[in-house]
């Protein structure tokens, strides 16, 4: 029987758990890291289970994931594996760790993926559109030091759709960002994408929608994807060692430091090992 030690108890816990157990997979620990630093480092010194489960805030994703990695453990870590090309560079260098986009076992994603063709160009809208309340910008989620701010606690996922489906992206354009809305242009070798992501929106009218040659494509009006019940999907890979890496993972995190870097040039690093230019 797979083990596995949960550290992380926010919201999402109760996915993954139903995910373990519809994989027949058994659940050794579950700590919450607001009890401290030597609470998690014990769990991965003297766990015997052999995946460990990061749900924690953003910030921690990075040195649990490199902690429970030189124990010899495979590691799932929620989205996103980190904040910075540097550190997924470093756990890239370790086998047998992946990340949670879970839009990618999406029906939608997967007819994408069969029906576009690399010869033909594409006009991409992209409009992420959710509603989240003060108590979200209250918590560590609205604090950019630890979340990322929306782009990687929120827009990982469909800037990693995004280069799963088309590639990614040669040109970044008008970057804007402010707390609660972003918006830009991306252009690569057979599309250009505009794009769009609020927390604004009222709750009747959230979207996650992508227009593709004036086809939408809405990947779900829910509050949050884990109403999609796709971690199933997540864990059946995982337990095969398959799923998406550090290298995958790094395209979408560096596509979002040179948006930041375009939008609020004083704040962020430039990455440039990822886009060719920017305007």
């Amino acid at each position: 029987m797979n083990k596995f030690a949960i550290i992380g108890t926010g919201f999402i816990m109760p996915r993954h758990a139903e995910a373990i157990d519809f994989i027949k997979g058994k659940i050794l620990e579950i700590i919450n890291t607001s009890e401290g630093v030597n609470n998690w480092k014990k769990i991965i010194k003297n766990t015997k289970a052999d995946y460990i489960i990061i749900l924690t805030p953003n910030d921690l994703h990075s040195p649990i994931s490199l902690a429970a990695l030189k124990r010899g453990k495979t590691v799932l870590c929620e989205k996103p594996l980190c904040l910075n090309t540097k550190d997924v560079k470093i756990l890239a260098e370790y086998k047998n760790i992946f990340t949670v986009v879970q839009l990618r076992h999406h029906l939608l994603t997967k007819k994408l993926k069969k029906e576009i063709n690399s010869r033909k160009f594409y006009q991409i809208e992209m409009d992420i559109a959710v509603h989240r309340d003060p108590k979200y910008y209250k918590c560590w989620k609205g604090q950019e030091k630890r979340s990322g701010g929306i782009l990687f606690n929120l827009g990982i996922h469909y800037f990693d759709i995004l280069i799963h489906l088309f590639g990614e992206p040669e040109e970044i354009l008008n970057s804007k960002y402010n707390k609660k809305e972003a918006s830009g242009i991306l252009k690569g070798k057979n599309y250009v994408c505009r794009w769009r992501l609020t927390t604004d929106e009222p709750h009747k009218t959230q979207r996650r929608v992508f227009k593709i040659n004036g086809v939408g494509y809405n990947f779900s009006s829910q509050d949050n994807l884990s109403h999609e019940n796709l971690h199933r999907f997540i864990y059946q890979d995982l337990i095969h060692k398959k799923g998406t890496t550090p290298q995958e993972a790094l395209k979408s995190i560096g596509l979002i430091e040179n948006i930041y870097y375009q939008a609020n040039k004083k704040k962020y690093s430039k990455n440039k090992d990822r886009v060719k230019r920017t305007k």
